[in-house]
């Protein structure tokens, strides 16, 4: 049951910030993957600090989780309202798969306990057995959320006549 709660507090996290403060998914999908390279290229500076500030041990392994997930708090903090209300019903697909690519980056970072207790969820073995695809499948399907459901008005710029 601890398994199902920690999936899918990280999976729910993007649809729940996204249809709090309706944010782009667009918005939140980039800042999951700037969370894992931050996470990728700062993670072990991280629990360097961590160590250095703290004496406790068990924190030292969340920091790289950390360093992946603020960002899609940050995002979601700072750009509040960026879509129409009239969207919010058709963005919580793309929020949910945000939250699948979240999980697929942040459940490998997480202490050995937490991974053993996901995996043996039979959602949470398939997603961390087959990540590398959702991740490849997610990212084509962003794009085309990208590319259809932000389009512009059609507003063309008025010509100036001579005179």
């Amino acid at each position: 049951m601890t398994g199902y709660i920690i999936l899918g507090s990280i999976v729910g996290l993007p649809l729940v910030l996204g249809l709090l403060w309706r944010v782009n998914s667009s918005f939140l999908f980039f800042s999951v993957m700037a969370g894992e390279l931050l996470g990728r290229y700062f993670g072990d500076d991280a629990e360097l600090v961590v160590k250095t500030f703290s004496n406790r041990e068990w924190m030292t392994h969340y920091a790289e989780a950390v360093v992946i997930l603020l960002p899609v708090i940050f995002t979601a903090w700072f750009l509040k309202r960026t879509i129409d209300k009239a969207k919010l019903f058709y963005l919580w697909v793309p929020f949910l798969v945000t939250g699948v690519v979240l999980a697929a980056f942040a459940l490998p970072t997480l202490p050995s306990q937490v991974i053993a207790e996901v995996t043996s969820t039979e959602i949470g073995s398939q997603l961390y057995d087959t990540s590398d695809f959702i991740i490849g499948v997610v990212v084509a399907f962003q794009l085309l959320s990208l590319w259809l459901l932000n389009k512009h008005s059609g507003h063309k710029p008025k010509k100036r006549s001579k005179h």
